[in-house]
């Protein structure tokens, strides 16, 4: 197996170690993103504490306050925010404000995956030009086969290494963006019903 391995690196060469890097940083933005998002449990237990304030009549304020002080998650702060500022007159355009900031920043490591599954395909096809560079350059001399080989090799081996990157970067990608558009849009109706319940409680 590692033998195996180490024969196809080494006809990827040169393109064996930037396509090697690229796979190492996909792997790690992939992590990174899911580290940094996290669950959805708070918004889960944030959600489910004000639906039942609303339908109890009774203010959230101490019940999400409580819930937010035991968190360290952004989204806890941006509640916090809410009901401190409660009083403003001009909330909600601040709530909106400070809310496209917040989704934005649930992309991170997203540009970078982008940026992979765009690159390393680029890559593959560089490699495959490369091989097919070095079969002509050998085309019709004496002892031509092993340089054809090799040249075949080069190929064909970046061109699946790049796609082996890419693909299962674009499908992590198009998660990560079905997740965040579900998340965004929930995040969105909370706060919306969260400024509802502060204004009912002045």
């Amino acid at each position: 197996m590692i033998d195996t391995i180490t024969r196809f690196f080494d006809a990827c060469q040169p393109f064996g170690y930037p396509l090697l890097a690229c796979s190492l940083i996909l792997v790690a933005a992939i992590f990174y993103h899911i580290f940094y998002v996290g669950s959805n449990r708070l918004l889960n237990r944030l959600y489910n504490a004000l639906s039942q304030a609303i339908e109890q009549d009774s203010s959230p304020e101490s019940t999400l306050t409580e819930i937010c002080m035991r968190s360290s998650s952004p989204l806890a702060e941006e509640v916090l925010y809410v009901l401190r500022q409660r009083h403003e007159p001009n909330l909600e355009q601040q709530v909106e404000a400070r809310l496209r900031l917040f989704v934005d920043a649930q992309r991170a490591g997203m540009a970078t995956i982008s940026v992979i599954t765009n690159i390393a395909p680029m890559l593959g096809i560089l490699g495959t030009a490369w091989g097919l560079v070095e079969i002509f350059g050998v085309f019709g001399s004496a002892g031509a086969e092993p340089g054809i080989a090799m040249g075949i090799s080069t190929a064909l081996y970046t061109t699946i290494f790049g796609l082996a990157i890419a693909v299962p970067g674009i499908i992590a990608l198009t998660c990560f963006e079905r997740a965040l558009e579900r998340r965004a849009a929930r995040i969105n109706r909370f706060f919306t019903e969260l400024l509802a319940a502060t204004k009912g409680s002045h």
